[in-house]
């Protein structure tokens, strides 16, 4: 969502790098055998792993010997820029990439070792989501007594787990276990069908690929002298088995990440990994980088009161050769009206004291519902913005329809692109059609293309039409596979009747779908081969769109923030039962991860962090009386600014050395005060 038509001031200018220090050299020199690297927010690991790989290659290592990653496509870029600058050098060869993309890169090469002919399609979420939703509506079963979501939810798990239909069907914590099992068998057979897998299943096949051939697993042991993983603390039990495959007997891993910047549980990830390196790489060097970098020491200060009391956590303390800078601002708003009208005042007399530019600004929630009351303010007083998190690029209907063009001229089995791109723009062809061409396909074991031009039992009208739709795509598989994707694209944003199907609605919001449309074209590389293009489209993330530095306020959830950075951070909603989120309410290890992810949004902040929450909230459609966070009791008194604290907005609390600490409550005595402005 894009709301930058005021004048911006641009992006910043790059950093200055900073020499290495003792602990980072240290990292650095280290060569063979394995090491975890435990690094700090803002303590320069990208610097530690980049000066590392480069230092290898200086020494002798060829590039292609060394596997490194990440996991966003940004963090890859940024590491691949770095080590080229630093050589001199092409390092196209070197292995830098997301985990999904090296695996995807490895199936791409083995794929027929595990009874693919021809390279599956990568299904993306909404591509699952249809897919689930059909298997679940035809087995007669409404979306609101098994919620796709939860599904397919569960099926991720299972399968970053290693764990299949059988042992979901026995697990007892599940309801509906044996449904919801029968949904993931089924699921997996369509995918099969279609010959294509999921994000999920590249990690699973590489690790199959790797038990069921010897030949293929010692050949990327050879391969890989040094593997190098960023983030280490995200990988869920598929990634870590994968990287313990490959180590083999060298255990050359050289793993960096931190144990309280673990945010991502919900999607598999396992703090264990960090915490149980040590054991299962016995004699691993350690080497702790506690310098920070990014942020002003009372920024540290108050982030690192909030995970102090994380239980298990390795323990680390940052600290900066920084100033102390500007105290911590709390805020007390008596709304959310009023705690986004504050955010917005203080930006703008930011922005018009010429200190600050708008792309200095980020806004970090816990929930996107937050975002709305924030925008209308920001739209009231012409502040340009940008919304990460909502509705990306590659997720816009007609995006994803042009896509199921390609896709299906890519992988004629793609039962789903099918589906999708025989209806966009629409041609005649309705579902009694589509059903019978379904069932001939079935009977017959051909794929839904297959059966367009086969005696498939059809009207002779629907036929017909089905033809020209076989001619269309046929076209484009000829040009995806002799041109560029660029090229291609354009091809079939003209060829498939879209852009006159939106011309001929004529309203604002369908001349912005075929604006969309041509831009997909623009976002292909101009040597990009189509399979690459929808490839990259397929494995992108939001945080890879966020742009550091733009003329706009950066507004996102604290998730899309975490390996950001920004000079001033506004973390909103400071209350119980958002921050901490009511689901933490169940064990200690949600509680944990609340903590580490409020510890992620401070430390984004490099100048300047507000913390504010309201007394009274509107959202998901209630108005209810809101209790500060929990979090708010462990900040140190000496980082807060008094002059906005709770203190001089209502009556005091009792204290016990943090702020509202000890067995002083923040709920109920203080009314609804109003938020002082500055």
């Amino acid at each position: 969502m894009d709301h930058t038509a005021h004048t911006g001031t641009g992006a910043t200018s790059p950093k200055k790098p900073f020499p290495l220090n003792e602990r980072q050299m240290d990292a650095v020199n280290h060569t063979y055998g394995p090491a975890l690297v435990l690094a700090g927010a803002g303590s320069g690991k990208t610097r530690v792993i980049t000066t590392r790989a480069a230092r290898l290659i200086s020494e002798g290592a060829a590039p292609w010997s060394i596997l490194c990653v990440t996991f966003t496509n940004k963090a890859a870029g940024e590491m691949r820029e770095r080590i080229a600058h630093s050589l001199g050098m092409d390092v196209s060869r070197m292995w830098i990439a997301t985990f999904h993309a090296a695996c995807l890169r490895i199936l791409k090469r083995e794929h027929q070792k595990l009874g693919y002919e021809t390279m599956p399609a990568v299904f993306d979420a909404t591509d699952q989501k249809s897919l689930v939703k059909n298997i679940i509506k035809g087995m007669g079963i409404e979306d609101a007594d098994l919620p796709h979501r939860k599904v397919m939810g569960l099926i991720s798990k299972f399968k970053n787990d290693m764990r299949g239909p059988e042992e979901m069907a026995a697990d007892g914590s599940i309801r509906a276990a044996k449904t919801i099992a029968e949904v993931y068998f089924q699921y997996q057979k369509r995918l099969k069908e279609n010959n294509a897998v999921d994000f999920d299943d590249l990690m699973g096949l590489c690790i199959t690929l790797f038990e069921n051939r010897p030949d293929a697993l010692e050949a990327y042991q050879k391969q890989f002298e040094f593997i190098m993983v960023d983030e280490f603390q995200d990988t869920n039990a598929a990634q870590y088995r994968l990287i313990k495959q490959l180590a083999g007997e060298r255990k050359n891993v050289f793993v960096v990440g931190d144990d309280d910047q673990s945010i991502y549980r919900w999607r598999g990830a396992k703090v264990g990994n960090i915490r149980g390196f040590e054991r299962d790489f016995a004699g691993c060097k350690v080497v702790l980088l506690e310098e920070n970098y990014r942020s002003a020491g009372n920024i540290l200060s108050a982030a690192g009161a909030v995970v102090r009391g994380i239980g298990g956590r390795k323990e680390k303390t940052l600290w900066t050769q920084q100033a102390a800078g500007e105290l911590v601002t709390l805020l007390s708003a008596s709304d959310e009206m009023d705690e986004a009208d504050f955010i917005a005042r203080e930006i703008r007399r930011q922005a018009a004291d010429g200190g600050r530019r708008y792309g200095d600004f980020a806004i970090f929630y816990r929930t996107n519902a937050q975002s709305r009351v924030i925008e209308e303010s920001f739209n009231m007083r012409g502040i340009p913005y940008r919304v990460y998190g909502g509705l990306k690029f590659y997720e816009r209907k007609e995006v994803k329809d042009l896509l199921a063009w390609l896709r299906l001229a890519v992988n004629n089995s793609d039962e789903i692109s099918f589906r999708r791109a025989v209806a966009a723009p629409p041609r005649g062809i309705g579902t009694t059609s589509l059903d019978k061409l379904k069932e001939f396909a079935v009977a017959n074991s051909v794929s839904l293309f297959a059966a367009c031009m086969m005696e498939n039992g059809v009207s002779s009208a629907a036929r017909k039409k089905l033809a020209e739709f076989h001619a269309l795509v046929t076209q484009i598989r000829e040009l995806a596979q002799n041109d560029t994707a660029r090229e291609a694209i354009q091809h079939a944003v003209q060829k498939t009747g879209y852009l006159d199907f939106l011309a001929e609605k004529k309203t604002a919001q369908d001349n912005a779908r075929a604006e969309n449309l041509q831009e997909l074209a623009s976002a292909a590389g101009e040597e990009e081969t189509v399979a690459e293009f929808l490839d990259r489209a397929t494995l992108v993330s939001e945080a890879d769109l966020v742009e550091e530095g733009a003329s706009a306020v950066s507004i996102m959830t604290l998730h899309v923030s975490k390996g950001l950075e920004f000079p001033v951070v506004f973390l909103t909603g400071m209350e119980e039962g958002l921050l901490p989120h009511r689901n933490s309410m169940e064990g200690m290890e949600e509680m944990d991860e609340e903590r580490r992810l409020c510890y992620v949004g401070m430390t984004r902040a490099m100048k300047k962090l507000y913390l504010t929450h309201a007394v009274s909230r509107n959202i998901f459609g209630h108005r209810d009386l809101a209790k500060p966070s929990l979090f708010l009791k462990d900040l140190p008194e000496e980082v807060v600014d008094p002059k906005m604290s709770l203190k001089s907005m209502r009556d005091p609390l009792p204290r016990s050395g943090g702020y509202g600490g000890g067995s002083g409550s923040f709920g109920g005595g203080y009314g609804k005060p109003k938020p002082r402005w500055r």
